[in-house]
């Protein structure tokens, strides 16, 4: 027992040991990073560590900054407005919050700072700190003017050696943005993070215990580029790199790499970190850059060489208005595509201002200036749009004005050209225009499919139920009377609704001729169609006298048809169904999409007891196919409902709905009275 107990105390004894020496090691290597500064802070936002990072970049010494709150390096302006509180706040409800800025050193001076902010749990999942990580790109911010942010994330120190690991292990495992990992001396991978496996796609598995050679091209490889990165973090402390690398998947990515060399208490080399960020939008953004800029330098030297003969080619170009204004927008000179575009001879228009040619509502919103802008920004500005002549006639120009440079770089005016594109501007509008009625057309198409389907269902539906009850009662003349007398009517119903249809087909458009007809008389057309239904589900419909308007007859009938039939769907037994009309002033009718007119409107309301809907869903019910039960629990194809909006708008009225789950549904339909 005792030899057992001996045994379990030395394995502790040797457990705690490497905790020690683990946590030495992250401590080390954190407080030996001079890029960063990493500190740890206390849910208060109060300093609680400070590595070298920190005191090179901020100049406090650790005793003179530890206990102090962190927004001591912020501005007074941010701190005025709350910025410190409200990233803490941010890093406390999201996990992470990210702010690039200046911030102050000990002595006053600016920096302009990256940091990232993280919130720390604790094993109940509850903050217990934040890591902060800042770096100083106040070289990068004045010279290139794009500023990157570089985030780290610490946890704080636990006070047992356990705790401690697993924190600041959770600190660097957990970032995404960077690959952060430990390299022994030779450089194998000791460890892997959520980020390297982010950006090099390989899981910790499959890393750990390999060199970190694996991510590099086979020519960098060759020319042994890892190994003299290593050396050169050997020798002076770190060592920085950009370049190509490869991922899990052999496509590449453009790193910006950080090797520090990691050193035990005697100064000796124990192993690197490595830092590694993704810059590959960045690297074929600066490449873009470089190609445009090398272009327009070439572009400007066979400008300046070629000046005299471009001018005479300029002159003489008849089918582009070609022109160069100040920076003022003031007209320098004038081509003879400029004269034949735009009527203007050179003598009255070179001094003016080129914005002579705009309409007034583009001069009114500041359009030419708005292009001057873009072109000074951005290197050039591309418009089309309707332009006028010296005469005052219009034509449709496509313009491209760009801006040009002295050698010192700055603009020193703006050349630009115009075409006159009237006659393709108006072959393509002549195109979309009959591409809208083509799509009008396949609209009207679908729906007379719809309505020769759906009104014909419930009069075959009837004949058919009225033929299978005359085979059940052949022996009864007087049942077979009655029957066939309801067949008969079903029929007459059946062919008189076909007749209607053929008289759709052949107008075939929303355009078809509208008469004064007696909603009642289309009321009770739709109620004989559905009165199986009515009396197999025990429906009670209730209706107050209805007006006569003037409408196109089938599509109010598969309107009726749609409300009341549905209603009946979505409804148990003993079904309910009132449909009120009044007359309303349409400025009082709010919910409709677009508002009505000042005038008056019948409003028929279509309430019934059915099983209702979630109000949210107001709107989608009129969306074509869009259905909100499943097709095992209620039939039907989804576009009943897209059918009624489509009529309603033919008929210069609105439709919306209103929903209680469980409770019922009404329908709202709004006619202009004429």
């Amino acid at each position: 027992m005792k030899e057992r107990n001996e045994k379990e105390l030395m394995q502790l004894t040797e457990s705690n040991e490497k905790l020690r020496k683990s946590e030495d090691r992250y401590f080390k290597m954190i407080d030996e990073v001079e890029d960063y500064a990493i500190i740890l802070l206390d849910v208060n936002g109060i300093v609680l560590n400070w590595n070298k990072g920190a005191q090179k970049i901020k100049q406090y010494q650790q005793h003179e900054i530890i206990g102090r709150h962190f927004s001591t390096f912020y501005l007074p302006e941010d701190q005025a407005a709350n910025l410190p509180a409200h990233l803490l706040k941010q890093a406390e409800n999201t996990g992470k919050a990210a702010h690039e800025g200046w911030r102050v050193r000990k002595d006053g001076t600016r920096f302009w700072g990256s940091i990232t902010l993280t919130a720390l749990h604790g094993e109940n999942d509850q903050i217990i700190g934040f890591s902060k990580v800042t770096r100083d790109l106040t070289e990068r911010k004045m010279g290139e003017d794009q500023l990157k942010q570089f985030a780290f994330e610490l946890q704080e120190k636990n006070e047992a050696l356990r705790a401690s690991e697993e924190r600041y292990h959770k600190m660097v495992d957990e970032v995404q943005d960077y690959a952060i990992i430990f390299l022994d001396k030779e450089g194998i991978i000791q460890n892997w993070n959520k980020g390297a496996q982010k950006i090099k796609q390989y899981e910790e598995s499959e890393v750990v215990g390999k060199h970190f050679r694996m991510f590099y091209l086979q020519e960098d490889k060759t020319g042994k580029l890892p190994e003299i990165l290593l050396e050169q973090a050997n020798v002076h402390g770190r060592a920085l790199h950009e370049g190509w690398r490869v991922r899990k998947d052999r496509t590449r990515f453009w790193g910006s790499i950080t090797l520090t060399a990691i050193h035990n208490d005697n100064n000796e080399l124990i192993g690197f970190t490595k830092v590694t960020r993704d810059l590959t939008e960045k690297k074929l953004a600066e490449d873009q850059l470089k190609n445009f800029t090398a272009e327009l330098q070439l572009s400007n030297e066979a400008l300046r060489k070629s000046e005299e003969r471009y001018h005479k080619m300029i002159a003489e170009v008849q089918d582009y208005a070609i022109i160069l204004l100040d920076v003022n927008g003031d007209i320098q000179n004038w081509n003879a595509g400029a004269e034949k575009i735009k009527g203007y001879s050179a003598q009255e228009i070179v001094g003016k201002n080129f914005q002579i040619f705009y309409t007034e509502e583009d001069t009114r919103t500041n359009l030419p200036q708005k292009l001057l802008m873009q072109a000074k920004t951005a290197g050039r500005a591309i418009h089309e749009g309707w332009r006028v002549t010296k005469r005052g006639s219009k034509f449709w120009g496509s313009i491209v004005i760009t801006a040009l440079h002295g050698d010192d770089g700055d603009i020193i005016g703006y050349s630009k050209v115009t075409r006159d594109l009237t006659e393709k501007k108006q072959t393509e509008d002549r195109l979309n225009q009959y591409l809208h009625e083509l799509q009008k057309q396949n609209e009207e198409l679908d729906r007379f499919a719809y309505v020769a389907s759906h009104d014909l269902r419930e009069p075959l539906r009837k004949i058919q139920t009225f033929a299978d009850l005359i085979e059940q009662h052949t022996g009864n003349q007087e049942m077979i009377s009655k029957y066939l007398e309801k067949i008969n009517i079903a029929s007459t119903r059946m062919s008189d609704l076909i007749g209607s249809i053929l008289e759709y087909s052949r107008h075939g458009k929303t355009t078809s001729e509208k008469v004064y007809t007696d909603l009642n008389n289309i009321l009770t057309d739709v109620l004989v169609d559905f009165e199986l239904l009515i009396q197999q589900k025990k429906a009670v419909i209730q209706f107050d006298k209805l007006p006569a308007i003037k409408i196109i007859p089938l599509q109010i009938n598969q309107l009726f048809a749609n409300l009341i039939g549905n209603s009946l769907k979505y409804t148990g037994q003993n079904p309910l169904i009132r449909i009120s009309c009044s007359v309303v002033s349409g400025k009082t009718v709010s919910q409709c999409n677009e508002p009505l007119g000042e005038g008056s409107y019948y409003q028929l309301i279509f309430t019934d007891n059915g099983i209702g809907f979630e109000q949210e869903y107001a709107q989608h019910i009129f969306t074509l196919f869009q259905r909100l039960h499943p097709k095992h629990e209620y039939s039907g194809a989804g576009i009943g409902l897209a059918l009624c909006k489509k009529i309603i708008e033919n008929h210069e009225g609105c439709i919306f709905a209103e929903g209680n789950p469980g409770k019922g549904a009404s329908f709202y339909v709004y006619f202009p009275v004429e």
